[in-house]
């Protein structure tokens, strides 16, 4: 899953559908077209958007060389 983040500080992580399917969502379970983006919100909501909203809606988060997105200490190189 790629992260992307809304105009306001809203990061969630999601995934582009590939096939139709069905998957659990937290108001049941709901169906998934090809192109519908999959959504993980901040708390773990489930939810699902359709391309045209998710593209007007998120940006992906760009990342750099010297950002590091490591959990734990590094000493040394």
């Amino acid at each position: 899953m790629g992260t992307f983040r809304t105009c306001r500080p809203l990061l969630v992580e999601a995934v582009q559908s590939k096939e139709a399917k069905t998957i659990a969502t937290d108001l049941g379970f709901s169906s998934v077209k090809v192109g519908d983006w999959i959504v993980r919100g901040e708390d773990g909501e489930c939810y699902i958007l359709d391309d045209a909203f998710f593209q007007r809606t998120f940006t992906p988060i760009q990342t750099y060389p010297w950002e590091r997105n490591d959990e734990g200490r590094h000493y040394g190189s």
